[in-house]
């Protein structure tokens, strides 16, 4: 059974059954009303016998009190029979108005009245009521409402089948149009979208949806980005490290080796050799980072000489490319309390990246500074470069996984990496306690900054 037939069923019963109550409770209502004026019909008829037989012996005058029970059989349908007996010292007697069905259930009611001029003389008043013709109008009465509540309730049943059908369909009609949009998408369509003007729950499911939808084409799309980099990350050392290999098993086996080139090649492949190093350890700390496995131990660290040894270990490279390297750390800088290991990729990492975007004549250097935040004090480490800068769209998605910015795409100085560095750095950052922000703009240069605990 569809959702729609499940919901215009549901509605239908419910409000059937809310309509079957309040009809009963109707029918409850008028059936006391009708008991009620029963009841207030009987004592109607005593109260007026007993003051037609009141005023009969006041004026003395029998013919009066028989008149008066005559009219009150016809009155009242249900007034059967009355009787009357008067009592005098002289004699009794008896007088009969009506007579009594035969089968049919009586209700009797005696009224006595005394002559207020002589006691001994009165007259007694026997109403016979038939029960039966009082239920029959109060049975007639429920049978007619019963009736017109029938009626009403075939109308409303339609018109509610109908409401509930089109609220039922209205509410099933994104959902069928949210499963066919799922199909698309479990059929390889990532970033399929379904348009849904609506604010209510409904609006929500397919808002989350789309943003579901559109983070599956934005994974696939850095899933491809990445097996390329990958791809690229092993195939380029490998290949190279391969080739290298044949030019020295060619120049060994033609006994012409030159032993300054065979240590050439030698340094090529193990450059190459720290390249497939440096990425394998960059996929493991992200799975690291990823499963909250990456411990750091913490204690007090000079960041001026973990900063020197960085800065030392790329200064050939940024000869080679022409970039003034500076650290520009304060010897006399405090301890923060840090994991040297750690703080040292985060800063390898900047730098490497600094390097990369800084063309030739430009300047990197590591400063930092101190700060206080409530009752802490922190360190502020910064690497600063004077390149090309970055736009806010890369900066949006600049510690993402596997993003990179298109400012790779428009080529780097050195070798295009895998998107993974910064991510590491804001983890290293944010294991230590503190965090990492970035200022930059087109043409302006960047600047990288990540804040530690003072020791």
């Amino acid at each position: 059974m569809t959702i729609r037939a499940k919901l215009t069923l549901t509605m239908a019963l419910l409000l059937g059954a809310g309509l079957g109550a309040l009809g009963a409770g109707l029918i409850g209502l008028e059936r006391g009303y009708l008991l009620g004026a029963n009841a207030e019909k009987i004592t109607l008829m005593t109260s007026s016998a007993e003051r037609a037989a009141r005023d009969a012996m006041v004026q003395k005058d029998d013919v009066l009190l028989v008149s008066y029970l005559k009219f009150l059989t016809a009155q009242f349908g249900s007034l059967e029979y009355c009787k009357v007996q008067w009592q005098s010292p002289d004699k009794d007697r008896q007088l009969s108005v009506g007579t009594t069905p035969p089968g049919a259930r009586i209700m009797e009611r005696v009224v006595h009245v005394a002559d207020p001029a002589d006691s001994r003389r009165g007259v007694t008043v026997l109403l016979g009521i038939n029960e039966d013709k009082l239920e029959e109008r109060v049975d007639s009465g429920v049978d007619r409402l019963e009736r017109d509540l029938s009626r009403i309730f075939g109308i409303a049943m339609i018109l509610v089948l109908l409401v509930s059908d089109w609220f039922a369909r209205s509410i099933a009609r994104p959902i069928r149009q949210l499963s066919e949009v799922v199909a698309q998408v479990g059929a390889g369509k990532l970033g399929t979208r379904m348009e849904w003007n609506s604010k209510d729950e409904v609006g929500q499911l397919v808002q989350g949806f789309n943003a579901m939808s559109a983070r599956l084409e934005e994974l696939d799309a850095m899933k491809r980005d990445f097996v390329s980099s990958v791809t690229h990350e092993l195939r380029s050392p490998l290949g190279a490290i391969e080739s290298f290999i044949r030019l020295i098993e060619a120049k060994l086996s033609s006994g012409k080796a030159d032993p300054q080139q065979v240590a050439e090649y030698f340094g090529r492949i193990a450059q190459n050799v720290r390249r497939l190093s440096g990425f394998i350890n960059d996929l493991l700390d992200v799975a690291k980072i990823e499963r909250g496995k990456m411990e750091c131990v913490l204690r007090p660290t000079k960041i001026q000489d973990v900063a020197g040894e960085v800065v030392q270990f790329f200064e050939a490279k940024s000869k080679e490319q022409k970039v003034n390297l500076l650290c520009k750390v304060d010897p006399a800088f405090p301890a923060v309390q840090a994991d040297p290991e750690r703080i040292r990729q985060v800063i390898v990492n900047l730098i490497s990246n600094a390097l990369k975007f800084t063309p030739e004549g430009g300047h990197v250097w590591v400063g930092s500074e101190q700060f206080r935040e409530g009752e802490k004090r922190w360190a502020e480490v910064t690497v600063t470069d004077t390149g090309r800068g970055m736009d806010r769209a890369d900066l949006e998605t600049l510690f993402k996984k596997f993003q990179q910015g298109k400012n790779v795409n428009q080529g780097v100085m050195g070798t295009k990496g895998t998107g993974l560095g910064l991510f590491i750095v804001k983890s290293i950052a944010e294991a230590h306690g503190g965090k990492v922000s970035v200022r930059s703009a087109p043409g302006k240069g960047t600047q990288f900054s990540f804040t530690l605990s003072l020791a």
